[in-house]
């Protein structure tokens, strides 16, 4: 039952007239059971009161609710014209000495107005609104006659008005308030998704084009020690070439991701261990020490693993592409924790004249990876020649 109404309610929400309808026909079911229990000539003030054939007030009163929720059935959707066309109808309301229905209705308009309206339109009645009491104001200080006998009346259509102003004031700001949260919390998802594209790009396609032009510039100098192989190793410098060529456009691509918008969330990608050694161009070795890196990660959730991996490629290709001779990774778990180990990837640093510069882009990602599973990763070069560089998840020993 609980579950049938929301539905219900939701449905109403997402159709604004329809929403209308139903609360223009509650409005004139209250209005109707209101006349019927006297809720009429409630102000004491009646400028006439006809009586003539089917033309008595009561009969004026009720043609007046049933044009007021006839107007009700565009509350929402038009609510600055209700509210203008309402006002006719409440003043001859007033001048037979106001129903309740109606005060109801109109005080309903006055919030749908703040709470719906434009904000040029919302500017326009509230100073409409203030002149109006302003001139009533004048009128009733003036007119010495009038200020004993409608102060009364003009008090309480005052009170009404400000009330229901108000209330619908409140409503509009905590709308406004609630949808500049969400715009907020929806930017910063968004440059998270594409901070998070951007590395997924760095490391699932940048490095796989880095490798294959490390790969395939080992086959060129490989090739060029043989005899006669002019045209091979023009063929594999002109493919050299072409994977330099599209690793500078994927890398401007990837700087230039965080200004793209709406982009859509990715599947998580597939990584393995096993994949770590075809990261090594043909010329060079990834040596191996410790327990091997599938084995460290089988007790912790493919998730955590998958990210270990990702950030694990990362320092490999950091290796291979600023480094030089072979790379050396060392494992090790926690005997009391499946959750932690610690991954030491090391080599020599090459020679400045050769060296490669980097973004930066492919370690802010592994910290950015690492830091969802508990993980850090830290680089620095030693005085020896080496660079070394430590992924930790959990409290893992030193390798």
């Amino acid at each position: 039952m609980a579950s049938e109404l929301r539905h219900t309610l939701q449905r109403l929400n997402a159709h604004p007239r329809g929403r209308d309808a139903v609360a223009a026909a509650l409005y004139l079911l209250l209005g109707i059971a209101l006349l019927q229990f006297g809720g009429f000539r409630l102000s004491g003030v009646a400028v006439f009161a006809p009586s003539a054939g089917i033309w008595t007030s009561e009969t004026i009163f009720l043609l007046l609710l049933l044009a007021m929720a006839a107007l009700a059935t565009m509350r929402s959707t038009h609510p600055l014209a209700m509210l203008a066309a309402g006002i006719p109808l409440v003043a001859v309301d007033v001048l037979l000495g106001t129903s309740l229905g109606v005060v109801i209705l109109f005080s309903d308009f006055v919030y749908c107005a703040f709470r719906y309206g434009s904000d040029r339109g919302v500017r326009v009645v509230l100073a409409v609104i203030l002149v109006t009491f302003v001139a009533v104001g004048i009128t009733l200080v003036v007119w010495h006659g009038a200020a004993v006998r409608y102060a009364p009346l003009a008090l309480q259509w005052a009170l009404f008005v400000l009330l229901s102003a108000l209330w619908g004031w409140n409503v509009r700001s905590e709308r406004e308030r609630t949808r500049a949260a969400m715009a907020q919390t929806h930017a910063r998802s968004m440059q998270q998704l594409r901070q998070r594209v951007a590395h997924d790009l760095h490391d699932l396609v940048a490095n796989q084009i880095a490798v294959a032009g490390l790969n395939i510039e080992a086959a060129r100098l490989t090739a060029s020690a043989a005899a006669e192989t002019g045209e091979v190793d023009q063929i594999l410098a002109r493919a050299k070439s072409g994977t330099d060529d599209a690793h500078r456009e994927l890398r401007r691509l990837i700087a230039l991701l965080t200004t793209v918008d709406d982009v859509e969330e990715a599947r998580e990608p597939s990584v393995s261990a096993r994949r770590l050694d075809d990261l090594v161009p043909s010329d060079r070795r990834l040596v191996h020490t410790g327990e091997p890196l599938e084995a460290a990660l089988a007790g912790m959730p493919p998730r955590a693993a998958g990210i270990v991996v990702r950030a694990v490629q990362e320092l490999v290709m950091n290796a291979v592409r600023h480094g030089t001779g072979d790379v050396e990774l060392a494992v090790a778990g926690d005997e009391h924790s499946d959750a932690a180990i610690t991954v030491r990837v090391s080599n020599r640093v090459a020679e400045a004249a050769a060296a490669v510069h980097g973004s930066g882009i492919g370690i802010a990602g592994a910290t950015m990876l690492l830091s969802d599973v508990d993980g850090a990763v830290v680089s620095a070069a030693t005085d020896d020649g080496r660079w070394h560089a430590v992924v930790t998840v959990g409290e893992a020993r030193d390798v």
